[in-house]
């Protein structure tokens, strides 16, 4: 464990991200043109230091890595579920750690079991229903239920994300991303660069062990990081390209 408080354990964190940079920029564009994903899920390193990364939603195929939950703030939060498929362990676990207090909106191409109607009703959520972003915007999710920026999004939409998030993150401000990316790791690049250009940062990698053309990343927003305790590294995605 690193001590975020300990100035010298900083300069050391810094100085060890920043050594050999060029080489690993160099093996995750290599990696990046090969069709082996485990190689590319190697070659990406961490651009940003969370001390206090939790696992929300279970250790199953729905779980996401969120930075220091506990740190979204107090008022007028918003936390967005995209990708619902009838199973809202993530969303009941991070409404609950965040306060009870956030608004969640969740989102899914099919209409949700009564059951999962009522959980959302419980925790004062809006469901929507449509296949996105080709049916349903996020934007429109959140214009509908007045919502200005985002603390948390999880998108989980089977290659939907492709053509959602880069629209949404132009648009909205966000402080964390927790997406999977479905593709080939020329298609995952495709995506980090995306979200690069938008100044996030990776700070964890879950390649899903059901899918091996399936990959878990958790990004935090430049602008968000001294809000969740997070230390900058130096980035290995590109920001000035696609």
């Amino acid at each position: 464990m690193i001590d975020i408080y300990n100035p010298k354990a900083l300069v050391e964190l810094k100085g060890k991200s920043l050594s050999n940079s060029e080489s690993r920029i160099r093996e995750l564009y290599s990696a990046s043109r090969s069709s082996n994903h485990k190689n590319f899920y190697k070659a990406v390193k961490l651009e940003a230091f969370c001390a206090i990364k939790e696992r929300i939603g279970g250790i199953d195929d729905g779980g996401k890595y969120v930075c220091h939950p506990r740190m979204v703030k107090k008022t007028n939060c918003t936390l967005i579920s995209l990708g619902l498929n009838n199973r809202v362990t993530f969303d009941q676990h991070i409404w609950n750690v965040t306060g009870g207090h956030c608004k969640l909106l969740g989102a899914d191409k099919d209409p949700q079991h009564s059951e999962t109607q009522k959980y959302y009703e419980k925790m004062n959520g809006e469901l929507f229903v449509g296949m996105i972003p080709n049916e349903l915007t996020v934007s429109s999710m959140m214009e509908k239920s007045g919502r200005k920026d985002v603390d948390i999004l999880k998108m989980d939409i089977e290659k939907g994300e492709f053509g959602a998030l880069e629209p949404f993150i132009r648009e909205y401000s966000v402080c964390q991303i927790l997406i999977e990316i479905h593709g080939t790791p020329a298609e995952h690049f495709k995506m980090l660069k995306i979200m690069a250009r938008y100044h996030f940062r990776i700070f964890n990698v879950d390649p899903n062990p059901y899918c091996i053309k399936c990959s878990e990343y958790s990004l935090i927003h430049d602008n968000c990081m001294d809000q969740y305790g997070v230390v900058p590294l130096t980035p290995i995605i590109p920001r000035s390209e696609y």
